[in-house]
């Protein structure tokens, strides 16, 4: 598939849309919807990823390589619980070793597969609503696992701050897409809570959210204590009893991964002043942003948790109030914002988007059955469509041709609307892709290359070995001393004042680039070649540009 056969492909996808519209009107069935879902996943996923000639995002996203990077350390046999960067402790462990495990622990079918990973957990979110569901109305179920799955975005998210959640969580981040896949487990053993045994059950599965991705783990852990709550404030006979499950819940959760949040606190600065960056400018329309810029689906979502509260099941609850909790928490970045605290905002705002059209889904529903029982019905639209609209099915068909604007696909068109979908299109050139294959394919696995920090991204993605440091999200401990260490290592002086570290770093390889030598004036190439202790065994060269490797003697 080429992007030039993108605007055909959507067409013909949206006639395919509007043909299924007619079938569910007349004989659909329920879990119809659901495959309708799949399919549009499908689809979505096929035209911002066929088309490319590298990884979508690989380059111009730093998320992409990141995350590549993750899982490539430990499909090369290091341990899950460390990233890229020896000594550096991982804060998302589930995503490497579940993309490690799939490719049977090969970097190089790693490579192969990594593009279609996003498309699992596309399949999979839907899947997990659709199970999380199970208990309620049929039809409803179906029309609030569509909303749920294709209104996260609004035709003008595009151009945003935070552009599409959709293709900013699948797409680009898969790894932070897992967690929504986990999150109705999550949801669903709190809301089952009976017992004592029920609690810790719950606690034990937010922790593994935790391990998915942390921000996913308090975003849902602030609507549990949110939920306790609104129990105590409606004066709720059972408020007691919940408070008890959201305070076991939580209390299980953090106890499990107590080292793992130290490992956070400690390793990574968010309790730091982050500069303008963490703060939210005065111009910024920050609370319109979840709220009326959503549209449609905004007020839905409003009209659902109305619907959900008054209904006052356990799961209901639930999930209003992990809304309401989202919302709260995108009001008060103001407040972190005005200490430069205000951090992961994007990532909050994919949380509530999830959630708005989740309920929008309920909310859409409920009006769909009021209008459907309107006795003025016949008399404004006619009595055949009236007639119609007392069929479950044809309400469904008829709310879903009307959300198809606001989903990916009708409206998702990736070379104009996707930043990382052009730079895509092109292979990776030779000065990256020749280097990190020799890596890949000629040094041993538990190799450390030191050298240049750019291109540090680039060996660990694709070359699938660890480097001593590069220009990841976060940088790893020490990392003043592992550039002292390069630096000692290019001038061939003395590594003696490293011995405390070096055996925990392991440095095997050093990689050399125009960029790295003119940070270190005075050292050369032609020395570096001359050099007792450093043995060349690759370089890549066109014109002034090249990319040398060497292997440390032992």
């Amino acid at each position: 598939m080429t992007a030039g056969a993108i605007p055909g492909a959507r067409a013909l996808f949206l006639l395919a849309a509007l043909l299924f519209f007619a079938w569910l009107w007349r004989r659909g069935r329920p879990a119809a919807v659901l495959a309708g879902c799949l399919a549009c996943a499908v689809f979505a996923w096929g035209i911002s990823t066929l088309p490319l000639e590298r990884l979508y995002g690989a380059g111009p996203s730093h998320d992409r390589l990141g995350n590549l990077a993750l899982a490539q350390a430990v499909a090369a046999g290091n341990p899950p619980w460390e990233t890229a960067q020896p000594g550096q402790l991982s804060h998302e462990p589930v995503w490497p070793l579940l993309a490690a495990a799939l490719s049977g622990f090969s970097p190089d079918r790693l490579l192969a597969i990594y593009d279609r990973l996003p498309l699992l957990a596309m399949l999979g979110m839907p899947i997990a609503w659709w199970w999380l569901l199970r208990g309620g109305p049929p039809w409803e179920r179906a029309v609030v696992v569509a909303f749920a799955t294709l209104l996260w975005s609004s035709p003008l998210d595009f151009h945003g701050t935070y552009r599409s959640p959709w293709a900013m969580t699948f797409l680009l981040k898969p790894n932070h897409a897992l967690g929504f896949v986990l999150l109705p487990i999550v949801l669903d053993r709190f809301a089952a809570i009976r017992t004592m045994r029920d609690r810790l059950v719950a606690g034990a599965w937010l922790h593994l959210l935790a391990w998915a991705f942390v921000l996913h783990m308090a975003y849902a852990a602030m609507g549990f204590v949110l939920f306790a709550f609104a129990s105590w404030l409606e004066r709720r006979p059972q408020a007691l009893a919940e408070c008890k499950d959201a305070a076991v819940a939580i209390g299980v959760n953090a106890l499990i991964v107590s080292p793992y949040l130290l490992v956070l606190v400690f390793t990574y600065p968010f309790l730091r002043a982050g500069g303008e960056r963490m703060m939210i400018p005065a111009f910024s329309p920050h609370l319109l942003e979840t709220t009326l810029r959503g549209g449609v689906p905004f007020l839905l979502a409003l009209w659902g948790a109305r619907v959900l509260a008054r209904r006052g099941d356990r799961l209901s609850r639930v999930l209003w109030t992990q809304y309401a909790a989202a919302l709260a928490f995108w009001a008060f970045n103001l407040v972190l914002g005005h200490f430069e605290l205000a951090r992961e905002r994007d990532e909050i705002y994919y949380w509530t988007r999830l959630f708005g059209a989740l309920l929008a889904g309920f909310g859409a529903w409920d009006l769909a059955a009021r209008a459907a029982a309107w006795p003025g019905l016949a008399a404004a639209f006619g009595a055949p469509l009236a007639s119609s609209l007392q069929s479950q099915g044809a309400r469904a068909a008829l709310l879903l041709a009307l959300a198809l604007p606001w989903s990916p696909v009708a409206i998702w068109d990736p070379p104009r609307m996707d930043g990382y979908f052009s730079p895509s299109l092109d292979p990776i050139p030779a000065r990256l892709a020749a280097p990190t294959g020799f890596l890949r394919e000629h040094t041993p696995r538990h190799a450390v290359v030191a050298g240049d920090l750019e291109y540090a991204r680039w060996t660990a993605s694709l070359g699938a070995r660890r480097v001593l440091r590069g220009t990841f999200l976060h940088g790893p401990p020490q990392w003043e001393r592992r550039d002292a260490f390069v630096a000692a290592l290019l001038r061939g002086e003395s590594l003696a004042g490293f011995a405390d570290v070096e055996p925990r770093w392991g440095v095997t390889h050093l990689l050399v680039t125009p960029a790295l030598l003119a940070e270190h004036q005075g050292v050369s190439l032609e020395a570096l070649r001359d050099r007792r202790d450093l043995a060349p065994v690759f370089e890549w060269r066109e014109g002034p540009d090249f990319v040398a490797i060497f292997e440390r003697a032992r």
